[in-house]
């Protein structure tokens, strides 16, 4: 009897137990799923204010070199690079945009190349180049950088583009004076969580969306205000 009662005592978990472990097993789980999803969070937050802070540099350069500034975006090797011209630019639109680059091109040239050839496309060679610092060396910190550790490009909504960009390359762009596009760049983590950076036109401050923000108005042909919605 002894024997049978201790055998009887010691064989397996009881159901309870496993109830336990089981429910152990799913906290542990659930808190490391939310525990990575934040460290993703993190990064995609500080990505966006890098951009956000590029985006208020090139506005004050723009402002206080007199030159056309720009971010440069590349969304195969997913970086991001500020870059300036000293001499006028005009952004490419329609037939004389570079469907890889959407970029802009000295008018001048535009100009030049139409005239000698006006049966050939004008080449789309940008007047573009590195931040430089007094002694004509490029200064590293705003030549093209990775956005952040999983970070990627998702898009770039852009005034001077008819569609939202996906792939290629892709500008926004800071005018002498104060004058800038508005702009929308979106961000994406490896979870495919999505952060917004929308450009304000006029002022170049920047605004954070924590999700895939883009503009719901548009301007008309009779210059009004109309919402899309």
């Amino acid at each position: 009897m002894l024997a049978r009662a201790r055998s009887k005592s010691t064989s397996g978990f009881t159901l309870i137990e496993v109830i336990l472990v089981v429910a152990i097993i799913a906290v542990v789980v659930t808190g490391a799923t939310f525990g990575l999803g934040a460290v993703t969070r993190t990064r995609l937050r500080s990505a966006s204010f890098r951009v956000m802070s590029a985006a208020r540099f090139a506005y004050n350069r723009a402002i206080t070199q007199g030159t056309t500034t720009r971010l440069h975006f590349d969304f195969e090797k997913n970086t991001m690079a500020v870059e300036e011209s000293e001499t006028p630019v005009t952004l490419a639109t329609g037939d004389d945009l570079d469907a890889e680059t959407g970029d802009a091109v000295d008018p001048w040239d535009l100009a030049r190349s139409r005239l000698e050839k006006p049966l050939d496309p004008p080449p789309m060679r940008s007047p573009f180049q590195p931040i430089t610092n007094a002694n004509g060396k490029e200064i590293e910190r705003y030549t093209a950088q990775p956005l952040g550790d999983g970070i990627s490009m998702h898009a770039l909504i852009t005034p001077h583009e008819s569609e939202k960009r996906t792939d290629g390359e892709g500008s926004v762009y800071f005018f002498p004076g104060g004058l800038t596009e508005q702009a929308v760049i979106q961000l994406r983590d490896s979870s495919d969580t999505v952060y917004s950076v929308e450009i304000h036109p006029l002022t170049g401050n920047a605004r954070i969306h924590n999700f895939a923000f883009e503009p719901l108005d548009e301007i008309d042909d009779e210059g009004e205000v109309r919402d899309n919605i």
